[in-house]
């Protein structure tokens, strides 16, 4: 069985029989879709788990009114957060809270972000987020 996908989703279900076995080869097309994913931890280095993290287009970079909420997620038991599929050639702010505290904004430009996962630090009024891609911060 050969299935080519674009922007669709494509399912199948097969059923094998004694020695029987079935291949199948999932081609997708160019897709220059992408994710954001990262962690939220503490100062203490400890995992937040159930933290809100807000994904928000801006949709122009120059005016912090353009904003466009997107969706939000939870981080799971190791402060891990997922976004994705997202739209390439965007910029993207990323706003965290946990137990009622807002933590801090993060904004993410698509070119910046490729192959790298982001990871928030608890502090107040620092700036002490680890830099394993190039983001900008700005404490609000």
């Amino acid at each position: 069985m050969r299935y080519k996908m674009s922007e669709q989703l494509i399912k199948f279900q097969s059923t094998t029989y004694g020695d029987k076995y079935v291949d199948a080869k999932v081609e997708t097309g160019d897709d220059n879709r992408g994710v954001i994913y990262g962690r939220v931890i503490d100062k203490n280095n400890k995992p937040i788990s159930n933290a809100v993290v807000k994904l928000i287009i801006l949709e122009d970079p120059n005016d912090p009114l353009s904003i466009l909420p997107i969706t939000h997620t939870f981080t799971d038991e190791y402060g891990q957060f997922l976004f994705g599929p997202l739209p390439p050639n965007k910029t993207y702010l990323i706003k965290i809270w946990h137990d009622d505290i807002y933590v801090r904004p993060v904004t993410i430009k698509d070119k910046e972000a490729r192959h790298s996962c982001i990871t928030i630090r608890e502090g107040k009024n620092s700036d002490n987020s680890e830099r394993k891609l190039p983001i900008n911060h700005s404490e609000k």
